[in-house]
């Protein structure tokens, strides 16, 4: 991963810039970065927001959603997930439809 997000909330990268980044399957940004650990007691989503940020052609999977599969991204200005400022990203369940 390029970037792994924290167990805090609201922590935000702006400016970020992923070139050349495609090696195996690698995402550029996971989330939650000791949720997977044995020993946490803690298995909420954090929100990570993001802005101005740069993927080339290379990234092929953006995100890595960190077991247990849980993450909040808030795209500032549509730089990320492509859908326009105030856009959310979350890992798919049913439930979200």
């Amino acid at each position: 991963m390029g970037f792994i997000g924290p167990r805090t909330d609201n922590l935000r990268l702006d400016n970020c810039r992923f070139f050349e980044f495609n090696w195996n399957s690698a995402a550029a940004v996971s989330t939650c970065s000791h949720c997977w650990h044995d020993q946490e007691t803690d298995s909420g989503a954090r929100t990570i927001r993001f802005k101005n940020m740069t993927y080339d052609s290379s990234v092929t999977r953006v995100f890595n959603w960190g077991f247990p599969h849980k993450g909040i991204v808030l795209d500032e200005d549509g730089s990320t997930t492509g859908k326009g400022p105030i856009s959310w990203a979350t890992p798919y369940y049913a439930h979200h439809n």
